[in-house]
C-alpha cells in the first residue's frame, strides 16, 4: 500500500491581495469565497483583514504641523551643536577634578558665549552657585582667601622651580626653609587645586646581576646597613645605562652612604673597569683626599666591580672592597634608588639625541638638583651637600667646646 503525504499549499502575495478583494468588492462572506478559490477560512480572514488595513487613509499632517515639528527640530539641533562647542572648551581649559571655583572661572569667561544655564547644566553646578561666586568675587578677598591665594603662589613657584618634580612633603619642607610654616596637608590641598602633581617613582624592577668570570674573594662588609652615622664610612656605587638618539650611555656614580651626596661620577660608550676607576678618583678628588681608615666601598657583585684592575684601584687608593650577593638586587638597594630619581625626575622626562647632550643634562642634574637642590626626606629635608656642611659646623662647634673645656 502507498501512502501519500499532503504537502502544504503556498501562496503568492499577488493571490492573497486578489482573494481579499474578491471578498470586499462583492461583499460576498468569507466561507464562500473560501469553499470557492479552496482556501482556509481563517487564512482569507487574515488576508482581508491586512487589505482593509491597507485601504485605511493615511492621516495627512497640516502644513501647520510640518512647520512646528520643523522648528522643534531645528531647535533642538542648534542646541546639541551649542553643547557640543561648550563642552569641547571645557575638556581643553579643565580638568576632570576640577573644583567649583574652576568651573565658575570658566562659565564667566566664556558668558558671552554660552548661556549660564547651559554652561551650569553641562559643567554640574548651579546657576545659583555662580551668581553667589561672582558676587564674593566682585568684594575684595577676605583674610582667608587672601592666606590661600598666596599659599597658592608659593606652592606654584616652589613645585615650578623643583621642575615640577616636587610632591606636597618637600614643598611643605621647602617652604619651611624659605618662613613659611604651611601643614604638609595644606600644601596637598593647594596643589589639587591648582592641578599640580609631583613625580613618584616607578616600582623597582630588579635585574640579575652576572658575576665577572674570576672575582675574587670579596666579603659583604655593609650587609644592607649603607648608612653608618658618619660621612665617609661607606660609599657605595652602580652602573646603569641611559637611551640616546646615538646609543647607550653607561653611568657609573659613587655616592656617600650618610648624606646621599654624589661623590663621583663617569659616564662612558663601554661598561668596564676603567668607567669604575674614574668616578672612584672623583670623589676622592672631592674629598681632597682626606678619607678615614677604613672607608668600605660597596657594589654589587657585577663583572667590572670583581675585576683585576677595580681591586687594584680600591688597593691603590686605601679602600675595603665589599660586594653584595650575585643576584640580590636589594644589597645595592640604596645605589638602585639614586638612579631611580634620577630617571623619574628628569633623564625619562624627555628624549637625548647625542651622548653629548645627555651627559651635559645629567651632570647638571648631578651637581646642581640633586647634590645642592633637592630635599632629601633621610636628610631632614635638606639638600646633601647643606647637610653636610652643617655636620661639619657641629663637628667644628664640638671641637671648639672640648678645647674650651680643657683650657
Amino acid at each position: 500500500m502507498r501512502t501519500m503525504t499532503s504537502k502544504r499549499r503556498s501562496f503568492t502575495p499577488e493571490f492573497k491581495r486578489e482573494a481579499a478583494r474578491l471578498v470586499i468588492d462583492t461583499d460576498r462572506s468569507i466561507r464562500a469565497v473560501a469553499e470557492e478559490i479552496g482556501v482556509g477560512e481563517q487564512s482569507l480572514g487574515r488576508w482581508v483583514k491586512i487589505e482593509r488595513e491597507s485601504r485605511q487613509p493615511t492621516k495627512r499632517r497640516t502644513v501647520e504641523e510640518l512647520e512646528a515639528e520643523n522648528a522643534r527640530l531645528t531647535k533642538e539641533l542648534y542646541e546639541a551643536r551649542k553643547d557640543n562647542e561648550f563642552l569641547g572648551k571645557a575638556a581643553k581649559l579643565l580638568r576632570a577634578e576640577a573644583s567649583g571655583p574652576e568651573r565658575f572661572e570658566l562659565m564667566h569667561v566664556e558668558k558671552h558665549n554660552h548661556q549660564i544655564k547651559r554652561m551650569a547644566r553641562l559643567l554640574g553646578v548651579s546657576a545659583s552657585g555662580y551668581y553667589a561666586w561672582v558676587g564674593r568675587e566682585g568684594r575684595p578677598p577676605g583674610p582667608r582667601a587672601a592666606r590661600q591665594r598666596q599659599i597658592d603662589a608659593k606652592v606654584r613657584d616652589v613645585h615650578a622651580e623643583s621642575g615640577h618634580v616636587y610632591g606636597a612633603p618637600r614643598i611643605s619642607a621647602q617652604l619651611g626653609r624659605e618662613g613659611i610654616n604651611v601643614n604638609r596637608k595644606t600644601v596637598a590641598a593647594s596643589m589639587r587645586r591648582q592641578g599640580l602633581e609631583g613625580i613618584s617613582p616607578r616600582m623597582f624592577s630588579p635585574v640579575t646581576t652576572i658575576a665577572g668570570v674570576r672575582p675574587h674573594r670579596i666579603p659583604d662588609r655593609v650587609k644592607r646597613t649603607w648608612d653608618q652615622g658618619e660621612l665617609d664610612k661607606v660609599w657605595i656605587s652602580d652602573v646603569t645605562y641611559l637611551r640616546t638618539g646615538e646609543g647607550w650611555l653607561y653611568l657609573c656614580l659613587v655616592t656617600d652612604a650618610h648624606s646621599r651626596r654624589v661623590l663621583g661620577w663617569s659616564m662612558s660608550r663601554v661598561q668596564n673597569s676603567e668607567l669604575i676607576e674614574s668616578a672612584l678618583r672623583r670623589a676622592c678628588l672631592v674629598r681632597q683626599n682626606h678619607k678615614p681608615d677604613g672607608l668600605v666601598f660597596h657594589a654589587d657583585r657585577g663583572a667590572q666591580y670583581t675585576s683585576e684592575d677595580t681591586y687594584k684601584v680600591c688597593w691603590d687608593l686605601g679602600l675595603a672592597q665589599s660586594v653584595g650577593r650575585t643576584g640580590v638586587c636589594f644589597d645595592n638597594a640604596m645605589a638602585e634608588s639614586v638612579f631611580s630619581k634620577l630617571k623619574t625626575e628628569f633623564y625619562d622626562r624627555r628624549v637625548w639625541a647625542t651622548r653629548a647632550e645627555a651627559r651635559a643634562g645629567v651632570v647638571h642634574w648631578i651637581e646642581q638638583v640633586y647634590n645642592r637642590r633637592r630635599l632629601h626626606s633621610a636628610l631632614g629635608m635638606l639638600p646633601p651637600v647643606e647637610y653636610e656642611h652643617s655636620l661639619r659646623e657641629q663637628q667644628s662647634a664640638g671641637e671648639i667646646e672640648r678645647l674650651q673645656a680643657t683650657a
